[in-house]
């Protein structure tokens, strides 16, 4: 799998792929197609297709204007008699061609367009609805007004206020070569002096832009668009969210692997009632919208897995723009921002690889103050190759909990989207990014903290080997890794501890990549250890049709308890926290998990090396790699999962070396190949390539056989031969053995009923264990050989046994012989001959004397009733005295039993009478970052050669949590509790935050309540933002589990007269409308109930030598003679002597209604569909907020359920939940505080 893997990564890096950082001749030749491609508001003056047209006047006063003339006057304005004047005034005192500068004192009112040369605010501008329609000027438009200047700057205290719900405006940044001595060219925001490296408290300027208030920025498809279609439906009500018929729509690629293409529309119709959008033409490309159920695990949150295009609107009515890119050429000696990076603030620097920069605006909020901008489109954006030159752009604010980026969209960048730089506590929400070059989101230092992240969308429109577009990609930055074909990334951070909430990525070359390994950036250098960062909450986020990783964490990142903080700018002070281990050989570890990610049409997700992470309630399918992780370490809390909760389908889980991997109450469906220590002794990875991997309450649900179920490693990568990559060892967990071993069976096991572990085929000695208890897996058949690798199946668990050598090399190195005896006379026993001995080659990861990873790991059976013995193959067969010993692990201990074996090591004593048990000591052994500290060699361990035994580790009490680890929450530290079933405590600002499903200022409105599902649906709410009140109102509001249907999920056309349609034992029942249903017959089965099966009719095993997806065939038939024959809609076999293996089985009619409020019965039999019927009045319906059904119409009911607020809210929250238009239901909170009470209920 790794090679198919590399296989797949040099394919992206083909000469056509994508930008790297040396392609700017290329960028060049190909820059008049990427302009082409890209689209501008300002250029979009056909105000008959564009009603949101720039004015007239602003391109022709403004646009392309010629530079100022040299020497540019300044001029200050002044009022003798007032402190407020108009913009008309300021014209007439600054004219054109000037630096204009507002003063302390004065406000301007902006009642006409202004065209100045610059402007530099130390008062105030004061921009709204009232101040626009007071306009004095003949010229200039009430509905519609321009700001036009070289830059514009707020300084001091000055503060820049515009709010406009009623009419647009245009803040335009012209190329006039007026250079701001800090922000520089085309330039707006906002810069606070700097004084002894501290942010001045007396200097607070402040930017405060609101457009029109839209309630949703985007949404998701309810039903997929297909090529030629016209109109599309959302999940939610367009109406509802503010949009308008004239707005600009981006739809999401659904592709794999970074191959789609996005689509932008227009809305031309739009109905108030209706979820239906009419678009500007048909559609070019197909989009897909899938709802896929959860899977019922145990003790997790249902969540279900939405594969659905993102649709968000580009059209604001505040726009932030300017002329056009220009390229400029490099200057020499530029002084470099960063050392190694080659960009400079002042301008275009030379480089190696940049001669050129490509100029467009930028706008940038510097140290003190606040900056909120909300509902406002920045486009033209970012000045490639210039440092700290981008879209939106928080710069060095240090803790800003009021500084907001919401409702934004950023189109049309050269260099990134939404920049946080060394600044904590900000916020940026439901921003739309769309055709941004380099990264989407970008936190740069590594000293970022406790920002939050919370539903943006991030799309990018081109395919990553477009031969002219290159996807997202970009050139000549100051970083490579974010922004060219090396990672470029819709969301990037060199900073773990911060909120990610429910964002949506796809198309980009990575989703979101979290970089450790560093030590900080920039002023941050040298003072973070970005690798020991504890994770902020990761909750939610979904990573679609990414070229590479969809969720990804680069290097190494191993959380641990630190002095990170905001009050120390998000440094380090006490370095000393951030190594593996402490001075007592305890590891340093802080769990975090990453909670209810969703991944798919990936190539990777996961991680290189990474410890105490774990996915809880993760849905990763259709990956490449469902999970790609090189090394792990056990929780330092000693009881969690790696994997819990989650749900992968389809791909690889290419599994990590070291530790204990515990997977438990997780599913894994079909096409899913598990691939043990993936990476172990590739480079210098991995360590002696044996983990243990523990499987509690999974559900192996892979039907399919043809493609191997896991898959051991056998290619050597290393120029020695010293190398036992083919190591890992599958187990049930003790609960689950307990129960195979004593007759019982467990339901959807991994492996052949009776039988526990299995390990790769070269540990023969397994197979010397009496009364059969090991067996080669091709002794039940060669299908088992073949899905589980030819290797060894074992009725009883099995565990590890390593030896941790130093200083040998790999051509001289002896080998281990290992003997065991089966009896349970302890040591005693090992008087006689052996019953099984094996020589165990020695391991050696990475070449000679490149890494200490090296030694020797063999697995075994535990227990008492049997012993084993380890020696050398050399003259004495002594294994020396600093060699470190590892028996099973201490998780095993403390979540299930301890666990004992009896061991001689030659030339040392084991334990009590070579009784060792697996919560033996371990301490400098292995902390995930630091592997075996001088102070291990001989002295810990099992059976130490070097002084006395250390004690065994007390067991942990894992029954509360059972190693379940949820989204970080700093509940003590708010000032009092929060709610804690609709809100948690913020670990930056300590204030109570919404859960995700959970809006108002008080958390009360709960989304998922509001669909109203029944037992057997799922809200499909839950991670689609909350800063407004308004719910899903599409049929798929709620997500029904196989074989339910109905607008609540509360008809099962499975059941029929109280019994279950089985589908013969051979598929399952799912439903097909409302009240049919249809099986879906597991590989090699098919007919109406999966009766037929073709196993010893045709030869071999499924799919029978075989194809199983040929394109237009809906039926797969093989005969005894070895042929095959695919039938296509309407079309037979040549003979009767084939046998169907596979048929895509399609109801006779599939009838639902699109009212909520009727339903439709089976079909009729000449595949019609009957009338439909009304629903019960009062039943729950979702095509209106909160609705209930009258006469089989949706009403609204004019109540929303809701819980008790949280009992402190702390300071308020960063930005107000949108509210949605009039003719939606009212938000009063429903007296009797139950969650699905309606007005019925009270009456």
């Amino acid at each position: 799998m790794r090679f198919l893997a590399l296989f797949y990564i040099l394919n992206y890096l083909g000469a056509e792929a994508a930008f790297d950082q040396g392609s700017e001749i290329d960028y060049y030749a190909k820059y008049n197609e990427i302009v082409a491609a890209s689209y501008s508001a300002v250029d979009d003056l056909d105000s008959s297709v564009n009603p949101n047209a720039p004015p007239s006047s602003l391109i022709q006063n403004c646009k392309n204007g010629g530079q100022l003339p040299s020497p540019v006057p300044t001029v200050e304005i002044s009022s003798p008699l007032f402190h407020t004047i108009k913009s008309s005034s300021l014209m007439a005192q600054c004219g054109s061609a000037s630096i204009c500068v507002i003063p302390e004192g004065i406000t301007v009112e902006m009642n006409t367009d202004v065209n100045i040369g610059a402007l530099i605010v130390r008062g105030s501008l004061k921009w709204t609805d009232e101040t626009q329609n007071h306009s004095s000027s003949s010229s200039s438009s009430t509905s519609s007004q321009y700001l036009c200047a070289g830059y514009i700057v707020m300084e001091g205290s000055g503060s820049f206020e515009m709010n406009l719900q009623q009419g647009s405006g245009w803040i335009y940044l012209k190329n006039n070569d007026a250079v701001h001595p800090v922000l520089r060219s085309r330039a707006f925001g906002a810069y606070g002096t700097v004084l002894n490296g501290l942010n001045s408290n007396s200097s607070n300027p402040r930017v405060d832009i609101s457009g029109r208030d839209m309630v949703r920025t985007w949404s998701l498809l309810s039903d997929p668009l297909a090529v030629g279609d016209t109109t599309l439906s959302l999940l939610h009500n367009p109406h509802l969210m503010g949009w308008r018929v004239g707005d600009r729509v981006g739809i999401a690629p659904t592709k794999e692997q970074s191959t789609g293409y996005a689509q932008t529309f227009r809305i031309i119709a739009m109905s108030s009632s209706s979820n239906k959008i009419t678009l500007s033409r048909p559609s070019s490309h197909d989009h897909d919208a899938e709802f896929v159920p959860p899977h019922n695990s145990a003790n997790h949150p249902k969540v279900a897995a939405i594969m659905s295009a993102e649709v968000v609107n580009l059209t604001r009515n505040i726009v932030i723009t300017g002329d056009d890119y220009e390229q400029v050429n490099c200057v020499n000696g530029l002084p470099e921002a960063v050392m190694g990076e080659e960009t400079s603030v002042l301008g275009c620097r030379c480089s190696s690889f940049r001669t050129r920069c490509t100029v467009g605006l930028h706008t940038a909020h510097m140290h003190g103050g606040v900056t909120r901008i909300q509902n406002t489109r920045i486009e033209k954006c970012g000045q490639r190759g210039i440092e700290g030159k981008y879209c939106l752009h928080f710069h060095q604010m240090k803790n800003c909990p009021e500084c907001l980026y919401k409702n934004n969209a950023v189109e049309n960048s050269h260099q990134r989207g939404i920049i946080v730089h060394g600044t904590h506590l900000s916020s940026v929400e439901e921003n739309v990014l769309y055709d941004v070059r380099g990264a989407g989101v970008y936190i740069e230092d590594g000293n970022e903290m406790w920002n939050n992240f919370k539903y943006n969308v991030i799309i990018c429109p081109y395919p990553f080997n477009h031969p002219s577009l290159h996807g997202c990609t970009v050139p000549g930055t100051s970083n490579r890794i974010a922004d060219t074909r090396d990672n470029q990334s819709a969301i990037f951070s060199l900073a773990a501890t911060n909120n990610l909430i429910g964002n949506r990525a796809a198309n980009s070359f990575n989703g979101m990549l979290i970089k450790g390994g560093g030590s900080g950036r920039g002023s941050a250098f040298d003072n973070v250890c970005a690798s020991d960062a504890k994770f902020g909450i990761l909750q939610g986020n979904t990573f679609h049709g990414h070229g590479r990783f969809g969720t990804y964490s680069l290097f190494w990142n191993y959380p641990k308890v630190t002095d990170q903080s905001p009050l120390t700018n998000g440094y380090n002070v006490d370095k000393s926290l951030c190594e593996g281990f402490d001075s007592n050989g305890n590891t340093r570890g802080f769990p975090v998990s990453i909670t209810n990610n969703f991944d798919y049409d990936n190539t990777f997700v996961g991680h290189y090396e990474a410890g105490d992470i774990q996915y809880n309630g993760h849905h990763s399918f259709n990956n490449l790699n469902l999970i790609y992780w090189k090394e792990t370490k056990n929780f330092e809390n000693g009881c969690s999962a790696h994997l819990t909760g989650g749900h992968y389908v389809q791909g690889n889980m290419a599994l990590p070396d070291q530790g204990t991997f515990i997977i438990e109450n997780t599913v894994f469906g079909d096409s899913v190949s598990l691939e043990p220590n993936h990476h172990c002794n590739v480079g210098n990875t991995g360590v002696l390539c044996m983990p243990q991997y523990i499987l509690h309450k999974v559900k192996w649900n892979n039907a399919n056989h043809a493609r191997k179920w896991v898959t051991f490693q056998s290619h050597n990568t290393q120029g020695h031969g010293a190398n036992q990559m083919h190591g890992g060892i599958f187990s049930l967990s003790p609960h689950d053995a307990s129960i195979v071993m004593q007759g019982g069976k467990v339901e959807h096991s991994f492996f052949p009923e009776g039988y526990v572990s299995l390990v790769s085929n070269k540990f023969t000695h397994l197979l010397s264990a009496p009364n059969d208890l090991c067996i080669q897996s091709s002794s039940l058949g060669s299908n088992y050989g073949f899905i589980y690798d030819d290797g060894i199946l074992c009725k009883v668990p099995l565990r590890s046994l390593k030896v941790y050598s130093r200083d040998l090399i790999s051509h001289s190195a002896p080998s281990m012989k290992f003997r065991v005896w089966y009896n349970s006379d302890d040591l005693g026993g090992q008087n006689g001959a052996a019953d099984a001995e094996q020589i165990i080659g020695f391991h050696q990861t990475g070449g000679d004397n490149s890494t200490r990873k090296q030694g020797f790991s063999v697995p075994l059976i535990p227990g008492k009733d049997k012993s084993y013995s380890l020696s050398l193959t050399t003259s004495d067969g002594n294994i020396p005295t600093d060699w470190v010993i590892e028996f099973s692990d201490n998780v095993v201990g403390n979540r299930f039993e301890i666990e004992y074996i009896y061991l001689t090591v030659q030339g040392r004593t084991c334990g009590s009478n070579g009784l060792i048990s697996s919560q033996h000591d371990r301490k400098f052994i292995w902390s995930g970052d630091e592997f075996m500290d001088n102070s291990s060699w001989g002295k810990h361990g099992a059976c130490v050669g070097i002084g006395p035994q250390p004690d065994d580790v007390s067991m942990i009490d894992c029954s509360i949590s059972e190693g379940l680890i949820n989204p970080v929450d700093c509940q003590g530290m708010c000032t009092s509790s929060c709610n804690n079933e609709n809100s948690y405590c913020n670990c930056g600002t300590k204030t109570c935050h919404c859960k995700p499903g959970f809006a108002g200022n008080d958390c009360t409105i709960d989304l998922c309540a509001a669909a109203r599902c029944g037992e057997h649906g799922t809200c499909s709410a839950l991670y689609l933002g909350a800063s407004s009140s308004l719910p899903v109102t599409s049929n798929n509001a709620c997500i029904c589990d196989e074989g339910w249907s109905g607008p609540l999920c509360d008809v099962n056309p499975c059941l029929k007269d109280g019994v279950v349609r089985n589908c013969s034992g051979n598929g399952k029942c799912v439903a097909s409308g409302d009240a049919d249903s249809i099986c879906l017959c597991d590989p090699g089965f098919s007919g109406i109930d999966c009766e037929t099966s073709c196993e010893g009719y045709c030869n071999g095993n499924y799919p029978f030598g075989c194809a199983t997806n040929v394109a237009g065939k809906i039926e797969y038939g093989c005969n005894q003679n070895n042929g095959c024959h695919y039938l296509g809609s309407g079309e037979q076999y040549p003979n009767d002597q084939f046998c169907t293996y596979k048929s895509e089985v399609k109801s006779l009619c599939k009838c639902e209604s699109l009212k909520d409020c009727e339903i439709i019965g089976p079909c009729n039999s000449d595949g019609s569909c009957p009338r439909p019927e009304q629903i019960e009045d009062g039943t729950p319906c979702n095509s209106v907020p909160w609705g209930i059904c009258e006469r089989g119409i949706c009403i609204s009911n004019n109540s929303q359920p809701t819980i008790s607020p949280s009992t402190d809210r702390g300071q308020r929250p960063t930005s107000s939940p949108s509210k949605i238009p009039t003719n939606s239901p009212t938000s009063n909170l429903f007296p009797c505080g139950c969650k699905l009470c309606t007005s019925e209920v009270l009456n």
